[in-house]
């Protein structure tokens, strides 16, 4: 619990200030929102940004996609077709 606190505090100068986040600060990221194993991460051009593409199998044994735009940290909704 103190480290997700700790890492938390590390995350939010970079998110206010509207800096990149990198894949590693996403996955954790992405960890805090959806508890479970990650299991693949990567990073891709969509529209002329970097997305952060982080896949997490649940502890219900189901699959989360999140996408989480490199510049500032937010997550992208909608799907890529």
């Amino acid at each position: 619990m103190l480290k997700m606190l700790l890492l938390s505090l590390l995350l939010i100068p970079t998110v206010c200030a509207g800096g990149d986040i990198s894949l590693d600060q996403a996955v954790e990221q992405a960890k805090e929102r959806v508890n479970g194993r990650v299991i693949s991460a990567e990073t891709r051009e969509r529209d002329g940004r970097q997305i952060h593409n982080i896949r997490i199998l649940t502890k219900e044994g189901k699959v989360r996609r999140l996408r989480i735009n490199a510049d500032g940290g937010r997550r992208q909704n909608g799907r890529r077709r």
